[in-house]
């Protein structure tokens, strides 16, 4: 559980825009740009933000599959709503 509040701590820093500093492809890291990615896309404050399997993230009673950039480009990530 404490892992569960570090990572919706990381999510709320993103959400306010602050710049992240999680080693990539970290569980923080991503947790930080989902943050980042709800703010842009105009939903709410992150809360319970949590790993699911695989490459999913879950926030807000929503599931997110975690999407990379393409090999060469530079490191990025999106997130695509899942079902």
């Amino acid at each position: 559980m404490a892992n569960d509040n570090a990572m919706t701590a990381h999510a709320r820093a993103g959400y306010d825009g602050k710049p992240n500093a999680s080693m990539y492809s970290s569980p923080n890291y991503y947790a930080h740009a989902l943050g980042a990615y709800l703010q842009a896309s105009g939903r709410t404050a992150p809360r319970d933000v949590r790993m699911g399997r695989g490459y999913t993230i879950r926030a807000n009673d929503m599931r997110f599959a975690i999407k990379h950039a393409p090999k060469g480009a530079p490191r990025s990530v999106t997130f695509e709503r899942m079902e």
